[in-house]
């Protein structure tokens, strides 16, 4: 049961009375919460905009909100440094203005996109809390707009008309999330202003639609949602490919799953059994929801024709191995579906050009399906799935050798030579070779008491903006539009990353022993 009291329901009976004439404790709570708003400064319909953004800050139901929130400023922030870098560019040539143009308008539209989310979010009626205690100024005034909220049957009906989504689309969208180009649902809308946020919980039911009948959407986002990535079923992916000459449906996309080139999502679990295929517990490949760019990418490379691609896409006209095809490095995918392809298309390379962190879920909760490298070279830095770079056991569910290896460098982990050890060694270079394109060896030469030392830089940032949400959800009280307009740094919050210092090459013997799967084996 939770201890929380929310300050709005105490003083639902009180909005209009002077503070001499409220109840002690009350009172009291009030001149301790309200500091240094004065209370006879405001109307009581600010009181009650105060009340509210204090209880929003506080409730631990709303701990998810807020780290949505915390997650997606710390995106618009770096969508405005990409297009600081990019206007710093210089382009001597014409086909290099042209790509500036077009990053610069892609990031503007994205900044665009974002900025509109958070006039129209429901955190938005907040009203800005002053930090001073002039008493002559006038009260702020609160934003007397309020979200529009609708049920998912309407919501589904206008993406359907407008997008031709299905609801299991719908699910792919809600499980990303905004802050991943997907889109926010909530529960009780008809009953709690604001409602709280819906996620999907890990384990449980394969289905994972219905559990959207009891959600709520943003009738603005919904009238302009604009999806990153389209999603098809598993079962509908089958029939797509099901009568290509000689080719066997299912097989061939657990073939795509096994080389990184086909993502299987599922709301409930992460995956399916076509990346966890030993776990009997997890969904089966046809409920898993794949992203129709990878699927084109796909039938770009390895189909000989076309394929009809429905309404949602449209038929790519040159054959495989297409000179004209956009590849890059290796024979693979294009940079636009595959984000490691702008690094393997930087000449030369370097791994002291390199600064790499694990993000995802807060690092107490293990390596999850959010779990993901963030990857950063020369102005570019795009987030890559574990899987992708070969760093998890896909039969077990968890890291490799060479992912744990790559995880204990992030905290500072020594590493005793062995020949088991050097042979990880060497698996975890061919990751950086063949997913990065760094050919030169991206590690010092081992020495005695300090391991194999890498050139460059990496950090375990799993969780860290949760901390930083919470630190900074008790003294916000500003607007998320009046910060977007100040234009704060949610990033540049100065707090370092807790580090395990062990020089020890027996103890970082035995934490690698605890967490290596091939020690496990």
């Amino acid at each position: 049961m939770s201890s929380f009291d929310s300050l709005t329901l105490a003083l639902e009976a009180w909005f209009d009375t002077p503070l001499p004439y409220l109840p002690d404790a009350l009172r009291e709570r009030i001149v301790q919460e309200f500091f240094p708003m004065p209370w006879d400064k405001l109307s009581a319909e600010q009181r009650r905009s105060v009340a509210l953004q204090l209880d929003y800050q506080h409730d631990p139901a709303m701990e998810n909100d807020r780290q949505d929130w915390w997650d997606f400023f710390q995106r618009m922030d770096a969508v405005k440094a990409q297009i600081t870098d990019w206007n710093a560019v210089a382009t001597p040539t014409a086909d290099e203005l042209a790509l500036k143009e077009k990053r610069l308008a892609e990031l503007q539209r994205e900044l665009a996109r974002m900025d509109a989310q958070v006039r129209h979010a429901r955190g938005d009626y907040f009203p800005q809390r002053e930090l001073n205690d002039a008493k002559d100024e006038a009260p702020v005034a609160a934003p007397t707009q309020a979200v529009r909220y609708i049920a998912y049957p309407k919501a589904m009906h206008q993406l359907a008309a407008r997008l031709g989504a299905t609801p299991e689309e719908l699910a792919a969208w809600v499980f990303w999330g905004p802050g991943q180009g997907g889109i926010a649902a909530y529960v009780n809308a008809n009953e709690l202003d604001p409602p709280p946020r819906f996620h999907y919980g890990f384990g449980g039911n394969d289905d994972y639609v219905s559990p959207l009948m009891a959600t709520w959407f943003s009738e603005e986002e919904i009238a302009h949602f604009s999806p990153t990535e389209r999603y098809i079923t598993g079962e509908a992916l089958i029939q797509r490919w099901k009568d290509k000459p000689g080719l066997q449906a299912e097989a061939f996309i657990l073939a795509k799953i096994r080389e990184s080139r086909l993502q299987d999502i599922h709301p409930g679990f992460g995956g399916t059994r076509g990346t966890f295929q030993e776990h009997d517990d997890f969904p089966p490949l046809t409920s898993g929801l794949f992203m129709v760019s990878q699927v084109e990418q796909v039938e770009a490379e390895d189909f000989a024709k076309p394929v009809d691609r429905g309404p949602t896409s449209t038929p790519i006209e040159q054959p495989i191995n297409d000179p004209a095809e956009d590849s890059v490095g290796h024979g693979g995918p294009s940079a636009a579906t595959q984000p490691n392809a702008i690094f393997l298309g930087m000449e030369n390379l370097s791994a002291s050009e390199l600064t790499i962190a694990f993000v995802g879920d807060r690092g107490e909760s293990g390596l999850g399906a959010n779990n993901m490298l963030e990857i950063s070279a020369r102005g570019e830095t795009r987030r890559i799935a574990l899987a992708g770079l070969n760093l998890v056991d896909r039969r077990r569910g968890c890291l490799n050798s060479q992912g744990v290896i790559l995880l204990g460098m992030a905290h500072k982990k020594t590493l005793t030579r062995t020949d088991q050890n050097a042979r990880k060694m060497s698996r975890l270079r061919d990751v950086f070779r063949l997913h990065l394109g760094i050919n030169k060896d991206p590690f010092e030469a081992y020495r005695k008491g300090r391991g194999w030392v890498p050139h460059f830089r990496i950090s375990d940032k799993r969780g860290a903006a949760d901390a930083r949400a919470k630190r900074e959800a008790e003294r916000r009280t500003e607007s998320f539009e009046d910060l977007t307009e100040r234009g704060n740094s949610f990033a540049n919050s100065g707090r370092s990353e807790r580090s395990f210092n062990d020089d020890d090459d027996d103890a970082a013997s035995a934490w690698l022993r605890e967490n290596d799967p091939d020690a496990r084996a």
